[in-house]
């Protein structure tokens, strides 16, 4: 018995630093999860996992190999569970859509903080949206959007509420694609209709004919680039946009 304790002490120990070098491993993950997020680089790289594979698995002894290649395949699904733990929750669409609110719902149900985009950029610019569109036009604006958008795409694990024409600009909808899972909130166009203007400088004049217009432009964005499309007034509207979060990021 003295024998086998003395085994199992050393076993105990070899699992200590197992422990260690797997949190240390998951950081590592995280980094990387980060890097790809910022850089639009899918997770799942498969050649690059055949490779970690083989290379690990090729030194060791016959009787270990198979088991090193099965402990790597699954140090490797862990890996990619931090990462994908990390992808935001996008939600987009049209002004007056209910993205903040939405957002405000699915923050304790996700356990995720919320950020909206255009608070951001008030917030980085000591400026509102309207001033922002007055002094440097709405390519001024798109500039501080695309900027923030990296911001929370570099950060990872947020409910972001985005401004309505973010998808549109330029590589954003790539980005967000590549950090997070998307979901369009597909409100009714007449459920538009009548907003108030204020920090939605593309609405002033005629509101409900700008909403018209921009809606004409921007469906088909929405639509192409979303995970899922979700009317935002049905009940149930941010449990099921949670649980259709929760098993992208677990898959």
């Amino acid at each position: 018995m003295a024998e086998l304790s003395e085994l199992r002490s050393r076993l105990d120990k070899i699992d200590e630093q197992l422990i260690t070098l797997f949190e240390e491993r998951m950081s590592v993950s995280r980094e990387i999860g980060a890097y790809k997020r910022i850089n639009s680089i899918p997770i799942t790289d498969e050649s690059r996992e055949r490779e970690i594979i083989e290379s690990r698995s090729k030194n060791a002894s016959a009787e270990c190999a198979e088991g090193i290649r099965s402990l790597m395949r699954l140090l490797i699904e862990e890996s990619k569970r931090v990462q994908r733990r990390g992808l935001n929750l996008y939600l987009i669409g049209m002004p007056d859509c209910g993205k903040t609110r939405t957002g405000k719902k699915l923050a304790p149900l996700l356990k995720m903080p919320l950020a909206d985009t255009d608070e951001i950029i008030m917030e980085n610019e000591s400026r509102t949206i309207d001033e922002i569109f007055e002094q440097d036009g709405e390519e001024g604006f798109r500039e501080c959007e695309a900027a923030a958008l990296e911001a929370v795409a570099a950060h990872g694990g947020l409910i972001v509420a985005t401004g309505g024409g973010m998808p549109v600009w330029k590589n954003n909808a790539h980005v967000m694609k590549h950090s997070g899972i998307i979901v369009f909130l597909d409100r009714p166009l007449e459920r538009l209709h009548g907003q108030n203007t204020r920090n939605r400088p593309l609405l002033k004049g005629d509101v409900n004919a700008n909403i018209d217009r921009l809606y004409a432009l921007r469906y088909e964005v929405y639509k192409n680039c979303a995970d899922l499309i979700i009317n935002p007034d049905e009940d149930g509207t941010a449990e099921r946009i949670a649980e259709y979060y929760s098993n992208a990021i677990r898959r």
